[in-house]
């Protein structure tokens, strides 16, 4: 079954099973000395804590969502280029203050900035990185 609302693109892991998961939610309460009511409606994010009761794996909820196939890799260095990548934006992220949802757009529009006063193109850079892109997921030797 494929899930298309609360559980679209989970599945656990370990086993694969996408039926049903324990989330840890949150939940506002009226707290007094005498004890606490709920208050509204719950949520949980992808950091919330996820437990999978058919195989018992447990993680973040990021780590039981489905990651769409990944493109070919011509050379088998791209989860390398992505580790690279993911290194100058955890830098990036440590600088700056940004959080994970919006450091790739704000390391953009900085490294915009920087073209701006480096005399470099960005869009012809830009345009470039997508042909290195294409050759390194597509199995074409390179250029």
């Amino acid at each position: 079954m494929t899930n298309t609302n609360c559980l679209a693109d989970v599945r656990c892991p370990k086993c694969g099973q996408e039926d049903e998961f324990s989330i840890a939610a949150v939940i506002p309460c009226l707290v007094t000395d005498d004890g606490s009511d709920p208050v509204g409606d719950h949520y949980w994010d992808e950091d919330s804590a996820t437990h999978c009761p058919q195989c018992s794996f447990s993680g973040k909820l990021k780590e039981f969502r489905r990651m769409p196939p990944l493109p070919a890799d011509r050379d088998g260095l791209n989860d390398d280029r992505a580790a690279w990548a993911g290194s100058a934006l955890a830098k990036f992220m440590l600088v700056t203050g940004t959080d994970e949802e919006d450091a790739l757009s704000d390391l953009l529009a900085d490294l915009m900035h920087w073209a701006d006063r480096n005399g470099y193109a960005f869009d012809a850079a830009l345009e470039r990185a997508r042909g290195h892109y294409e050759a390194e997921t597509a199995g074409q030797p390179p250029p």
